[in-house]
C-alpha cells in the first residue's frame, strides 16, 4: 500500500506541476507522427508531385493541431510567435546567418548526395512557373515546420523551463526530422536548430527563422540546378 500510494503521489504531482509542458509535448508528438501513419493516397500528378502533397499534407497537422491546443493552454498566437517586431534587427540577424551559410550551401550543393537530393521536387527541373511553384510550396512547409518546433514547443516550453532549455527540447526533434536527408545535412540540423532557437527567442518569434530556413532551401535548390 505504500508503494502504491507514493506512486499515486508522485504521478499526481508530475502531473499536476507540468502538465501544461506535458500537453504541448503530446500535441508536438501527434503533429509529427500522425500524418506519418494518415497519409492519403494522393493522385499521381507526376514526378515531385507525391513528395508536394505530402508537405501540404504534413503542414495541416502541424499548424492545426497546436493552434487548436491554444485554447486548452491558454496562450494567445503572439505567446507563441505570430509577431513580427523590430524589422530591423530580425532582418539583421537573419541576413547574418544566411551570409555564413551561403558558401556552405554551395559546397554541399556541389556533393553527389546534395544533386540526388535536390532540387526537392523533381518538377522544379521543367520550368520557371514549375520552380516558382516549388518554392511556394516549400514556403507552406517551411512556415508550418518552424511554427511547431520555434513556435509552439521553443515557446511553450520557454516560459517554465527557460530559454536555453527550451532552445535544447526543440533542437532534438528537428535534428531527428531531418532523417533521410544527406549525411551533412542531417548533422547541421543540429547548429541550426540551436540558431534558429536563439533567432525565435530573440525577436519573440518564429517568422524570421520562417524565412531564413525558406531561403536557404531555395538557394540550395538553385544551386542544385545550376551544378546538375
Amino acid at each position: 500500500m505504500d508503494y502504491l500510494r507514493g506512486l499515486w503521489r508522485d504521478t499526481r504531482q508530475n502531473l499536476i506541476t507540468g502538465h501544461d509542458l506535458l500537453l504541448v509535448a503530446a500535441v508536438f508528438a501527434l503533429a509529427a507522427l500522425i500524418p506519418q501513419y494518415a497519409r492519403p493516397r494522393f493522385p499521381h500528378l507526376g514526378p515531385g508531385w507525391p513528395g508536394a502533397l505530402t508537405v501540404l499534407w504534413r503542414s495541416v497537422f502541424y499548424l492545426a493541431l497546436p493552434l487548436l491546443s491554444l485554447i486548452l493552454l491558454r496562450l494567445s498566437l503572439a505567446e507563441v510567435g505570430f509577431s513580427l517586431k523590430k524589422p530591423g534587427r530580425w532582418l539583421r540577424d537573419i541576413g547574418l546567418l544566411y551570409l555564413v551559410m551561403l558558401p556552405l550551401v554551395y559546397f554541399a550543393s556541389r556533393q553527389a548526395g546534395f544533386q540526388r537530393a535536390y532540387p526537392f521536387f523533381a518538377f522544379e527541373r521543367l520550368g520557371t512557373g514549375s520552380l516558382l511553384l516549388g518554392f511556394g510550396i516549400r514556403a507552406v512547409g517551411m512556415f508550418t515546420w518552424e511554427f511547431l518546433c520555434r513556435g509552439y514547443l521553443l515557446f511553450g516550453f520557454e516560459r517554465r523551463v527557460g530559454g536555453a532549455a527550451a532552445i535544447a527540447i526543440q533542437t532534438i526533434p528537428f535534428a531527428v526530422m531531418h532523417v533521410g536527408k544527406p549525411g551533412l545535412e542531417a548533422i547541421g540540423s543540429i547548429v541550426a536548430g540551436i540558431a534558429l532557437g536563439i533567432i525565435a527567442l530573440r525577436n519573440r518569434s518564429f517568422i524570421p527563422g520562417a524565412i531564413l530556413h525558406w531561403s536557404v532551401a531555395v538557394t540550395l535548390d538553385l544551386f542544385a540546378l545550376a551544378h546538375g
